[in-house]
C-alpha cells in the first residue's frame, strides 16, 4: 500500500508542475489503476454483480465467479471511480500527499482485518492461500504499520481515520458473512476499494 501511494505522491508532485488540478487526478486515477492491475476494481464489480443478481448464496458465487461483468456492475464500478475522482479533487493541497500516501495503506490494512473476521466462503480460489496461512502476527504488523504510517502523516488525526476505517470493514465484512457467509477474492477486492474511498471521504471531512 505505502508503495501504492509513493507512486501516486510522484504523479501529483511531477505532472502538477506542468497541468491542471483536473488533469493532475486524472493522471493520478489513471496510475493507481495500472499500478493494481485494476484487480480490487474487478473484485468490486464481480461483487456487486452477485450481490444484486443472486437471490441464494450459491447464485451470488456463481455470478462472481462470471468473467463477464453486468450493467450494475459497470454502473457501480463508474460511480466509485468518479467518487474517488471527485475526492481527490475536493481534499486540500495541505493534505493531498498524506491522504496519497495512506489511502492505499489504509486499504490493505482492512483487507487482512477482513480476512481475521470472516472464514472463506468457497472451498477453493484467489484468496484462499492468504486466509489459509494467516496468523496473529500479520495482524500486529499490518496495525503497527499503518499506526506509524498514519501517526508520522496526520499526527493524532490518523486514530479517527483508521477507527473509522475499522468501523466500516467490520459492517461491511459482516454484510459478506449474511450474503455468502465469508468472503471471497473479490469481496476482498470490494472491501480495499470501498474503504479507499471512505479513508479519502474521512480526509477530505477532516481537511476543512
Amino acid at each position: 500500500g505505502l508503495i501504492i501511494g509513493i507512486f501516486l505522491t510522484l504523479i501529483n508532485y511531477f505532472t502538477s508542475i506542468f497541468f491542471s488540478s483536473f488533469v493532475v487526478n486524472a493522471l493520478i486515477m489513471i496510475t493507481w489503476i495500472i499500478v493494481t492491475g485494476a484487480l480490487h476494481l474487478d473484485g468490486f464489480a464481480d461483487t456487486v454483480d452477485g450481490f444484486c443478481g443472486g437471490e441464494t448464496r450459491e447464485e451470488r458465487l456463481k455470478i462472481m465467479r462470471d468473467g463477464s461483468i453486468g450493467a450494475k456492475g459497470v454502473t457501480a464500478l463508474f460511480c466509485l471511480l468518479a467518487l474517488k475522482f471527485t475526492l481527490l479533487m475536493e481534499i486540500t493541497s495541505q493534505y493531498k500527499y498524506q491522504a496519497l500516501l495512506f489511502t492505499p495503506v489504509v486499504g490493505r490494512w482492512t483487507i487482512v482485518i477482513g480476512m481475521f473476521l470472516a472464514p472463506y466462503a468457497r472451498k477453493e480460489g484467489m484468496a484462499m492461500p492468504f486466509i489459509k496461512h494467516k496468523d496473529n502476527r500479520q495482524l500486529l504488523w499490518a496495525s503497527l504499520i499503518t499506526l506509524i504510517i498514519g501517526l508520522f502523516l496526520f499526527k493524532f488525526i490518523s486514530l479517527g481515520i483508521t477507527g473509522l476505517a475499522f468501523g466500516a470493514t467490520f459492517i461491511l465484512t459482516g454484510y459478506f458473512k449474511r450474503k455468502i457467509e465469508g468472503i471471497t477474492g473479490d469481496t476482498v477486492g470490494a472491501l480495499n476499494e470501498i474503504i479507499e474511498v471512505f479513508t479519502l471521504l474521512v480526509i477530505r471531512c477532516f481537511s476543512y
